[in-house]
């Protein structure tokens, strides 16, 4: 019984893979960048042929992480902090925001154990894909660039469709490329080249981030020479060239990045008007108010990042608001 149904799923799976693989060679050959290298088709069948056996480990190794780490954690709050540190974080939830010392250990603890349950299971992950050639997870990379790809070649097919309808998004694929060196396997976690390869998958953004600038000046040239760079950066990460995504020439030097700075002034500054709030009872309409133009002055064009940044965190700090 069992076995069948694993022939069936690998059947199945199989059948995917091949529907993949000449979406992308149609894409490919319509934008007539060339071929698709063997290592790109490689990778997309090893990510649809491994999938569900990947998900199946996936399963228990994020289990086991989260049960090892939070146990580890307890051990260390139990051994080594005070008795009033432990009741707010193993006591009775809370009823205090961050404005409180109780809510702020509360709140740090929760986001220790989940980043520290995250990066756990990621390498173990890795080391999973590599024992037991369960490259699902390691080539879904792969198949999100060829989605780039495919958005790109509807975009030549369909050029006087209106713009929204034909939107080439890079958000995916970016954090794809940032998070190439360490899913790929071949670079250890606190190897020395790790500053070198973020640097190079920077400008491998940029590059893309470039050519994605350009369709409003060509939409047909951009969306070619974008599938052209997507398609290179599958082929060198499906060989494990994660220095090497792009060639040096073309790169493009990217902008420094304010995000994460950003995102700290801001938390900084509501968690200032929270204690205000809190200890000198200033008024809720004019903390909030505060918060507002500071966030508009922090994000000014991209206004839809602070908003984003102020619905995540205004339930937190102002709970009931």
């Amino acid at each position: 019984m069992f076995r069948a149904i694993r022939t069936r799923l690998a059947l199945r799976q199989r059948g995917k893979a091949n529907a993949a693989i000449r979406k992308l060679c149609e894409d490919v050959e319509y934008l007539g960048i060339g071929p698709v290298p063997g290592p790109v088709r490689v990778a997309l069948r090893a990510h649809y042929e491994t999938k569900w056996q990947t998900w199946a480990v996936l399963i228990l190794i994020g289990y086991f992480v989260l049960k090892v780490v939070a146990r580890a954690l307890w051990v260390l709050v139990v051994t080594y902090t005070p008795a009033w540190v432990q009741e707010a974080i193993y006591g009775p939830p809370p009823k205090a925001s961050l404005s409180s010392r109780e809510g702020w250990v509360s709140f740090g603890h929760g986001v220790l154990l989940v980043g520290a349950s995250f990066l756990a299971a990621r390498r173990v992950a890795v080391w999973a894909a590599d024992a037991f050639e369960l490259r699902s997870m390691t080539f879904e990379r792969v198949q999100r660039w060829a989605d780039l790809i495919s958005e790109c070649a509807e975009t030549v097919r369909a050029p006087h469709m209106r713009p929204d309808l034909q939107a080439v998004s890079l958000r995916f694929a970016v954090m794809r490329i940032r998070g190439a060196r360490s899913m790929r396997g071949t670079v250890p976690a606190l190897s020395r080249r790790r500053p070198g390869l973020r640097a190079h998958a920077n400008g491998v953004v940029a590059a893309l981030r470039a050519a994605h600038a350009d369709f409003d000046l060509d939409r047909k040239e951009a969306a070619r020479k974008l599938a052209a760079l997507t398609l290179k950066v599958s082929d060198r990460y499906a060989q494990g060239h994660v220095g090497a995504l792009l060639d040096s020439a073309e790169l493009v030097e990217p902008a420094r990045r304010r995000e994460a700075f950003n995102l700290a002034v801001m938390a900084g500054v509501m968690v200032a008007v929270a204690l205000g709030v809190h200890l000198w009872r200033v008024p809720m309409p004019l903390a909030v108010g505060v918060v507002v133009m500071v966030g508009a002055w922090l994000y000014r064009s991209t206004v839809s990042a602070g908003l984003a940044v102020l619905t995540t965190l205004l339930p937190v700090i102002f709970p009931g608001k």
